[in-house]
């Protein structure tokens, strides 16, 4: 009897509560249903902003693999000629106009970095370079960049400047490079400058620090060079 009538005080409890929830709707329809409206338009914007977007990087992406395409295409049939150049330039440069905030653009600028240097634009090509680095500083894109800079920097008579950059990321204290292909670039930059005898100290260093690193074979080749 004491079961049922404990059961009885909580039915009459939730039917209570409930009326008074019912009460307060009724009273407070306006604001609940104003309320409700914000967030279906708030959920609204988030749905379109993210399909505009995923929309926008899919389209981003063809365009840069077809741009690509025809670069690759071009090189692998020889030195491509200053016309195919300019036009795979033009693809590039539409990329970045439509699509420069975005990866994608800063693939697109990538290429047109590459394209600079094989017309003897350097100035250009390292302001695009530059770029990259500093907007995808530690991804696989930023370090693809820094790489091709780093080439450009010694070429263009820095290897000493470039070689301190290195040291650091060798160390770990700059996280721009892996440490290991930092110790190989540091080595060529070093063999670059004529210091034969600290390039081979970190080509041993990388072989022995990173065993199973891609760079490993090439570090015991310069070595093997090296005698």
């Amino acid at each position: 009897m004491r079961r049922l009538t404990r059961k009885k005080l909580k039915q009459d409890e939730f039917v209570t509560v409930v009326d008074q929830m019912m009460d307060w709707a009724q009273e407070n329809w306006k604001p609940l249903v104003i309320a409700l409206a914000g967030v279906c338009v708030v959920f609204l914007g988030w749905w379109g902003i993210s399909s505009w977007k995923a929309h926008r990087e899919a389209a981003a992406s063809y365009a840069v693999n077809e741009a690509v395409a025809i670069y690759q295409a071009d090189e692998a049939s020889g030195t491509p000629k200053a016309a195919d150049l300019k036009a795979v330039e033009k693809k590039f440069e539409e990329i970045v106009k439509r699509y420069g905030g975005t990866d994608q653009g800063d693939v697109a600028r990538l290429y047109l970095a590459r394209i600079a240097l094989e017309t003897k634009d350097v100035t250009k090509a390292r302001k695009l370079l530059n770029r990259i680095v500093e907007h995808h500083r530690g991804d696989a894109l930023g370090r693809v960049a820094m790489l091709d800079l780093i080439d450009v920097r010694i070429n263009a008579g820095e290897a000493a400047e470039v070689a301190k950059d290195l040291e650091a990321m060798a160390s770990g204290r700059d996280d721009r490079l892996p440490r290991d292909t930092a110790m190989y670039e540091l080595g060529r930059a070093l063999l670059s400058e004529k210091k034969a005898s600290e390039a081979k100290g970190y080509f041993q260093k990388l072989v022995k620090d990173f065993p199973n690193s891609p760079y490993g074979r090439l570090a015991q080749e310069q070595i093997r060079k090296l005698g």
